[in-house]
């Protein structure tokens, strides 16, 4: 069905509006369950803008990753290494809201990847 809906229908534009709603409702939900994480998860605005930086930071992290695994030659066709990958650049990036010495460590992270992705 959603096959039929993007391609046949035309309607990709509509269901990435659904999916980018759906991202944040659940990054939303994490936040409100650990309002201690991060200290922009302590208010309802302050939970809102930390659903949008680890959506908005994690898809730039996973796109960035997705293509540095390419350029180095690197398959992952394995449903379990593809979804651990997938996770990564999300973790990274709401360990880096979450401010203090874990922001620090998830930037010298980023850093490092970004270092072994462009060499």
């Amino acid at each position: 069905m959603y096959v039929v809906a993007v391609f046949v229908l035309g309607l990709g534009p509509i269901v990435l509006v659904f999916a980018v709603l759906f991202a944040m409702a659940v990054l939303y939900v994490v936040a409100l369950m650990t309002p201690g994480g991060s200290p922009m998860t302590a208010t309802t605005g302050g939970r809102a803008l930390w659903a949008g930086a680890v959506l908005i930071l994690g898809v730039i992290g996973w796109v960035a990753g997705a293509s540095a695994l390419g350029k180095l030659g690197l398959s992952t066709t394995d449903q379990l290494w593809w979804s651990v990958l997938s996770a990564v650049p999300f973790a990274l990036a709401a360990a880096l809201c979450a401010g203090g010495w874990t922001s620090l460590v998830s930037l010298l992270l980023t850093a490092a990847l970004i270092l072994v992705g462009c060499s």
